[in-house]
């Protein structure tokens, strides 16, 4: 496996082409110390290899690293490790680290960098991207300097989304939509609501206040949504939320959830404060009985109820009011 391949071309003064090569562990293999020195269209490192570059296939058990370009297929059992350009499919169990501009499918089991300009899909448990990012990147933590694409996660954090739509429970933009909202509605009486994302897609967490038979009703919720700008001064909200209704201090307690559809028209009173109001659609699901009666939100009416063995539906179209202010 280590006998050197003869095939090659002179590339420049100082970096080859090579069809092939094969290293143990730098420097042993079939380019020797020289190998960094060497770009290849298959290279292969039993357990890792330093190379000037790829152009085709590269694997290796525990680390790839490249001084040069990089195309075509990389994967790694731990790190994928590249100075310049990298373009292609990178595959990697731990990280996948690139000092360059990359374009193409990056995916590890735990960390994708890319120093510059990246293109493409990443896929890991952190993505970050130093630089402008044009793409769909899926992990738990989500980072890009300048977002023109999609970011999926549990938290995304971008400091320029002008252009992008992060989709999470966290989703931080420098330049972005934040907003506390406090409204009022026909069943739960008191809600502030904390708004953070981009206008056209926000995430909603929420906690609210209200009462039944004379007993305190709290609620906590999360929910997502957007707005669509009429002119400067109005705009429509969409906000979808589930809310968790906690009755009399009962913590404890079984199904008790508000689902809501909040349809709201906003009108800008100044800069930073906006009057809203509109419908809100309801379906209030309980297992949680007072006095016999399945419900502990004082809902108005029902348009349509379903009395289940241990749950009972209602549906209903309430009112959703308040102000907000825009941070």
């Amino acid at each position: 496996m280590l006998i050197p391949i003869s095939i090659s071309a002179q590339q420049n003064d100082t970096v080859k082409i090579n069809m092939a090569q094969v290293t143990f562990a730098y420097p042993i293999g079939s380019a020797g110390i020289n190998s960094i020195n060497y770009s290849n269209n298959v290279s292969i490192n039993i357990l890792y290899g330093f190379n000037n570059g790829v152009s085709g296939l590269e694997m290796g058990s525990l680390l790839n690293y490249n001084r040069g370009v990089v195309k075509g297929l990389q994967m790694s059992g731990i790190l994928n490790l590249n100075r310049k350009n990298s373009t292609g499919f990178l595959l990697s169990g731990i990280s996948n680290f690139c000092q360059d501009s990359t374009l193409g499918v990056f995916i590890s089991g735990g960390f994708n960098y890319s120093e510059k300009n990246s293109k493409g899909l990443q896929l890991a448990t952190v993505n970050i991207v130093a630089s402008d990012f044009k793409g769909f990147q899926l992990g738990v933590f989500n980072y890009a300097k300048k977002l023109k694409g999609v970011q999926l996660g549990v938290i995304n954090y971008v400091v320029d989304g002008k252009d992008g739509l992060p989709i999470g429970l966290f989703n931080i933009v420098k330049n972005g939509h934040f907003e506390f909202e406090l409204t009022g509605g026909d069943v739960i009486y008191s809600n502030l609501n904390y708004k953070m994302g981009v206008e056209k897609f926000y995430t909603i967490l929420k906690i609210g206040y209200s009462s039944f038979k004379n007993n305190p009703v709290y609620s906590s919720g999360i929910g997502f949504g957007g707005n669509i700008s009429i002119n400067e001064k109005q705009k429509i909200s969409l906000d979808l939320s589930a809310n968790n209704i906690i009755y009399n201090n009962n913590w404890d307690g079984d199904l008790n959830l508000l689902n809501k559809i909040d349809l709201n028209y906003k009108y800008n009173l100044t800069k930073k404060f906006t009057f809203l109001i509109g419908p809100s659609f309801n379906a209030y699901i309980t297992e949680d009985k007072v006095n016999s009666e399945y419900g502990t939100l004082p809902i108005p009416y029902s348009v349509y109820t379903n009395e289940g063995k241990n749950n009972k539906l209602f549906l209903w179209v309430g009112i959703n009011a308040g102000v907000s202010l825009n941070l």
